[in-house]
Order: structure tokens, then C-alpha cells, then sequence
């Protein structure tokens, strides 16, 4: 592909927990310094807390409710805006996007947010904090909550086909819609320059030569530290309920994955990559759920502070 400008802006379309802060970083790093670069959230992921008039300036900021919201004038386009949003406002573009092992995704994503503090969640307000604060109960509740269900239910297959008329911000998808669902999400994902899987040992390079830059060598952006109240025992929480749920919460991410398995890692098994992805992760968690809390001593204090605000204000209930 060419380099990147604003005429023929490279677009990356960062599906959440997939990588995409790693490469994002690795992306920007390879760029002239000059570069022009946009970030944006849009609304494909957002659930029932939806109330954006109780966020703080700095993350009501990012948001875009539409694509005639997405900037003009960048030579790098990213965040978590799908490409449903994107598409429409960049007519000439290179798309590229990353896709991790779905079970995986929501297993990183219920971690990552059960580790956030009060603190960190300070800019999203009651409502919105709310979201993340779901996590910190057990993971089969997780996989319960509506409210979530952009986020837990087939977040892959949602981002991809968003704003399918068939999706619902408050419901996880039936099953009669799955073929309608899984054809639109393969329709999208084919029209991506360049797809990466977070399996593949040369995601990044093979990154690098689809889009012309040569990527730095980058640690991914993986949750390796929680504080120690709320980590989570992974073997009780992986019960038998909870395993055929989490299946049943990624059954046409898997088949998208596996679509694009088929084509990164054509001389690989789909279904035997999946299984050595989890075994290996959930080796990595048990070691990084049994590590000392990584945090300095004045966001430690901070963190502190904060928690017992909002436990005053009583913001942290009636969830926790």
C-alpha cells in the first residue's frame, strides 16, 4: 500500500482487546513525526450506559455519534470506531484491522476492567464507570449482563456489521439472526486491506509490509498486574456454566476468526490454534494473577483517595 496521507488516510479499525494500543503505538512510532494522527471512540460498542451528558470533557471528547464526526485532514486514522463509521467518511482509505481468539478477548477484557480503580474511571461518571464495574463480579454474571452485551456477546461480528438493524445495545443476539449476522461480519471483514491475528507469531510484521512501515519491536498491552482484592481465581470462575456461556457469548466470533485463520495462517488448524491460545493465556494470567501490584507510590495513594470518595458519595453502589 501507499504511505499514508490525508487524501488516502490509513485507517485502523482497533477492535477492543485485540492488540490494538500495541500496534496503534508501533504504527505512530514508524511515522514521520509530523504525521497527522486522529483518534476517535464511536457508539457501535456502547451498551445500556449510555448517558455521554455525564462524562467528562476529556472522554465525552473522543466520541463521534456518527461518521460526518470523524475528522477530516489525518494521515492515520484510529480507535475504536468500526468500520461502519469510517467507511462513509473516507472514500479512498487502507483499511486494516486485528482479530484475537474470541473467548481470549473477553477473558482480557473482564480482567483489564475488573483492575481498573475508581480512579481510573474517574472520567466516565456514575453511569458510564458503570460498565467496567460490572467486572468486578464473577465472570459468569459477566457474561450475563445485558447492559454489556455489545461488549461480551460477539463483540467481533458487532463491530464488523455495526449498525446492523439486527443488533441491540441491551440484548445479546438470537440465534436466528446468526446467519444473517455471520455473512454480513465476513462481508466486511473481506474488505479490509490487511487483517492480522494476534496468533500469528509475525502479526506485526506482516502488519508492517501490508501497510509499507516498518514496525518497532512492542510488548503487547497485556493486563499483568490487579490489584489484590479483586483478582479473580480463574479455575472456580472457568466452571463448566461459565465455559459453555463464554462459547456460546463467542460462537460467530469464532467463525469469523476462523475465516481469517484460514487465509494469515493457511498451513495451521483453526480449532488447534484456539485451544493452544487459551491454554497459553491462561498459564500467562495465573502468573500474572499471582504477581505483585504494579503501581507507584503517589497512584497508589491517589487511587486511595479516590476510592474512598466515591465510596462516600456512593458511587460504587449498588454493585460493590
Amino acid at each position: 500500500m501507499s504511505a499514508p496521507s490525508p487524501q488516502r488516510p490509513l485507517v485502523f479499525n482497533h477492535i477492543p482487546k485485540c492488540a490494538g494500543t500495541s500496534a496503534r503505538n508501533a504504527i505512530i512510532a514508524a511515522l514521520p513525526p509530523d504525521t497527522t494522527t486522529v483518534y476517535r471512540v464511536d457508539v457501535s460498542l456502547v451498551g445500556g450506559y449510555d448517558r455521554f451528558d455525564a462524562l467528562r470533557p476529556q472522554a465525552a471528547a473522543t466520541f463521534v455519534h456518527s461518521p460526518e464526526q470523524m475528522p477530516l485532514g489525518a494521515a492515520f486514522v484510529t480507535g475504536h470506531v468500526s468500520p461502519g463509521t469510517t467507511r462513509p467518511r473516507y472514500d479512498e482509505r487502507q483499511e486494516v484491522t486485528i482479530l484475537r481468539a474470541p473467548r481470549l478477548r473477553v477473558l482480557s477484557q473482564w480482567v483489564h476492567s475488573r483492575a481498573l480503580s475508581d480512579f481510573d474511571l474517574r472520567h466516565f461518571g456514575h453511569a458510564g464507570s458503570i460498565a467496567f464495574r460490572v467486572a468486578r463480579g464473577g465472570l459468569g454474571d459477566y457474561l450475563e449482563h445485558a447492559m454489556i452485551a455489545p461488549n461480551i456477546d460477539n463483540t467481533i461480528t458487532r463491530f464488523l456489521t455495526w449498525p446492523h438493524a439486527l443488533l441491540s445495545p441491551t440484548e445479546f443476539i438470537e440465534d436466528k439472526y446468526d446467519d444473517e449476522l455471520l455473512d454480513a461480519a465476513l462481508e466486511s471483514l473481506d474488505r479490509f486491506d490487511h487483517v492480522g491475528l494476534v496468533e500469528d507469531p509475525h502479526f506485526l510484521d506482516n502488519l508492517g509490509a501490508a501497510i509499507g512501515l516498518a514496525l518497532p519491536e512492542t510488548r503487547l498491552n497485556e493486563r499483568v498486574s490487579v490489584p489484590r482484592r479483586r483478582r479473580p481465581n480463574l479455575g472456580p470462575e472457568l466452571d463448566q456454566r461459565t465455559r459453555e456461556l463464554l462459547a456460546r457469548r463467542t460462537r460467530l466470533d469464532e467463525q469469523v476468526w476462523a475465516h481469517a485463520a484460514r487465509k494469515v495462517l493457511p498451513d495451521a488448524d483453526p480449532g488447534q490454534v484456539l485451544d493452544a491460545a487459551w491454554d497459553k493465556a491462561l498459564q500467562r494470567y495465573d502468573a500474572a494473577l499471582n504477581a505483585p501490584y504494579e503501581s507507584r507510590p503517589v497512584r497508589r495513594a491517589a487511587e486511595l483517595a479516590y476510592g474512598t470518595y466515591a465510596a462516600a458519595r456512593g458511587l460504587r453502589r449498588p454493585w460493590f
